[in-house]
């Protein structure tokens, strides 16, 4: 039995997301799963999931007695931003979590330590667009960094499932994901909804529109209202019913009262069978700013009920496919044409519109464990194996009688005080030039073999190569990024780059003929490097230089409470968290070239900027090499690094100027 966790904003029943989750999991094969949901707010004791799914204790309760709102959301927020207490807070083992949406639930979910993560998109992610907000306001800077906070955590789920090609085309448009995407549409129970919509209701005698949603400012209401207004001006003869519940309702009704539109418009609430009002309803209308799917939508569909509806969500595939309504802009005297319309066609698009099973619950129950079976298995099978080099290993003691090849690629083991350093070494013979490579973060982590990002590269090099991997990212088998910090005295990185100065020494190549390279966080490892290797050239695109102050705060803090028994290692150890503290403690500066795109905040606010204040203030440094920073402006790649051949075109430029 497959031990699955879905986090989720809510579990109150609803219309929206809660009804359509809560659907597809009572029906999960229940010999199949064992299923927990943790919700990370609770307002209601009222849900719809079956006995045998556990539901969690919420992050945030505001049923429980005594809630105090400001100390659960601090707790709230500290969790938000702390990995290893959420880990454990969650202290079970699951075979796979499902994030139910973007955002909170997604970073959540991302947090712990788990081989499979799914991310199950059920919003609309245009609101992570900051493209077009003003560059000097403050929710352009808020905006953007909530969206590279999302591209950050969207890479570490094994699979993304969308719920309708809108989300499809956002995710493409804004983070540039096309691969591992699949597409599982919200679905309906049909046979269920045709029989609640027979239930008997007391229909109005004029012409029925009816709006299913919460009322609040992102389901814009107010637009259908405007409409309505000026539809009044000509016809009397039509009732418009909001059925839902929200913060927006006492907003709703005082512009219903205002403009005299009280034998008109009314607010029924939150009704628990909404079918009989679609059913009976010359059109349901939905006016959001943004949705991801909108199961109000498919539900009027299929009760042969016209839509009405902004283009958000399902709206376009369900109009295109089946001719059943309209698409509106966001304007009110559109909308009240449309209605005026209807009003004089009441049989327009009288008939059945055959949606078939596409949209239907069973359909997307088997989709949603296919998905669920298919990505455990894949990685299971993906789980990081040795590259196919020879290996060699030897203690420590022995590293002065190594001889090393030329021409020959293989792993080298150097064990020193139980910690291996591991070394993958190309000594090409006829050139005295050497590229030193550092990894960054590893996808995933649980890593227990050595991991050589670009390995490749050195058959396309002509100069000789020497790869590096960190130890630290054994530690507990869990870090997927950890800057070479070691565990307590231990510093790794700097026995790492003792042994590799041997190891170039041996290789009887030059430091000043030596080139350090690395992106992110193998940026930060090979400055750190460079301090060691005194004469070598170092040279990093989007690095990190202050990893406290790194963007995904929880890779920090996950390696702050994993490899250290120290709460605050970072004052005893500066000089292991800040390449300016490393500076000022070796009393020297690397020969350094800082490649930064001017499009990526999470490296410029949080890493370059800082860095030009601190070493403003830093002490007197008698061996300093000056540091150049090469800007570029791309604003697709982000965080993203240069392009092979740019970059070793740039390490070759380097080398020669040595």
């Amino acid at each position: 039995m497959k031990k699955l966790l879905f986090i989720t904003w809510n579990i109150t029943s609803g219309y929206g997301t809660e009804k359509s989750l809560a659907d597809v999991l009572n029906l999960l094969d229940k010999y199949k799963y064992d299923i927990s949901i943790l919700p990370l707010f609770k307002t209601s004791d009222v849900h719809v999931y079956n006995s045998n799914i556990k539901i969690l204790d919420a992050l945030i309760d505001s049923t429980k007695e005594g809630y105090n709102e400001k100390e659960s959301l601090d707790y709230y927020y500290k969790l938000l931003v702390s990995p290893l207490l959420f880990n454990k807070l969650i202290n079970e083992k699951y075979d796979c979590v499902i994030a139910c949406n973007h955002s909170a639930p997604s970073y959540f979910a991302s947090y712990l330590n788990c081989t499979t993560k799914i991310i199950w998109i059920r919003g609309d992610m245009r609101e992570l667009d900051y493209s077009w907000l003003n560059k000097d306001s403050k929710e352009y800077l808020q905006i953007k960094q909530e969206h590279e906070m999302q591209a950050s955590v969207l890479k570490r789920f094994d699979s993304i499932v969308v719920i309708s090609d809108v989300v499809e085309k956002s995710l493409s448009e804004l983070f540039g994901i096309t691969e591992n995407v699949v597409k599982i549409s919200n679905s309906v129970n049909q046979e269920k909804i045709q029989i609640l919509s027979n239930e008997k209701i007391n229909i109005p005698d004029k012409m029925l529109f009816t709006s299913v949603a919460r009322l609040d400012f992102n389901k814009n209401q107010m637009l259908l209202l405007k409409a309505a207004k000026e539809l009044k001006l000509y016809r009397d003869d039509f009732m418009i019913y909001l059925l839902g519940d929200g913060n927006y309702k006492s907003v709703l009704q005082k512009y219903i009262e205002d403009n005299e539109l009280t034998t008109n418009v009314k607010i029924l609430g939150y009704v628990e069978n909404p079918y009989p009002y679609i059913k009976n309803s010359t059109a349901t209308i939905l006016t959001s700013l943004s949705e991801g799917f909108s199961l109000a939508l498919v539900e009027s569909v299929l009760l042969n009920t016209p839509i009405i509806s902004t283009d958000v969500g399902v709206a376009k595939e369900l109009i295109e496919k089946y001719n059943c309504g309209n698409i509106i802009n966001f304007d009110e005297k559109e909308l009240f044409g449309i209605l005026f319309w209807y009003l004089d066609n009441p049989y327009r698009y009288n008939g059945v519109f055959n949606i078939g099973d596409e949209y239907d619950l069973m359909t997307e129950v088997k989709k949603t464990e296919l998905i669920i079976d298919n990505t455990i298995q894949k990685t299971s099978n993906t789980k990081y194996i040795k590259l196919p080099y020879p290996e060699i290993t030897i203690d420590y003691s022995e590293l002065n009688e190594l001889k090393i090849p030329t021409d020959y690629i293989y792993v080298l083991r150097i064990i020193k005080n139980g910690i291996p350093y591991e070394y993958l070494i190309n000594r090409k013979s006829g050139n005295d030039k050497l590229i030193v490579f550092n990894n960054g973060a590893v996808a995933g982590g649980n890593v227990d073999v050595p991991i050589f990002q670009r390995h490749s590269w050195s058959h396309m090099l002509k100069t000789s190569s020497i790869f590096c991997m960190d130890p630290t990212l054994y530690v507990n088998g869990y870090l997927q990024v950890a800057w070479g910090v070691g565990k307590n005295k231990n510093y790794y990185l700097e026995n790492s780059s003792l042994i590799l100065k041997q190891l170039i020494e041996k290789m009887k190549i030059q430091l000043k003929n030596t080139v350090i390279y690395g992106t992110s966080a193998g940026g930060y490892l090979s400055v750190i490097m460079g301090i060691y290797l005194r004469g070598s050239s170092v040279v990093v695109d989007n690095s990190q230089f202050d990893i406290s102050n790194w963007i995904v705060k929880e890779a920090f803090e996950t390696v702050v409470s994993l490899c250290f028994d120290d709460d605050k290692p970072f004052i005893k150890y500066k000089e292991r968290f800040n390449v300016v503290d490393a500076f000022e403690r070796n009393n020297y500066v690397p020969k350094l070239y800082i490649h930064a795109n001017l499009c990526s905040h999470a490296d410029n606010s949080t890493q370059i900027v800082p860095l030009l204040e601190r070493m403003e203030r830093m002490k007197d440094i008698s061996d300093f090499n000056n540091i150049k920073i090469i800007l570029r402006y791309e604003p697709e790649k982000g965080h993203d690094g240069l392009n092979v051949q740019d970059i070793i075109k740039f390490l070759y430029k380097v080398l020669e100027d040595a």
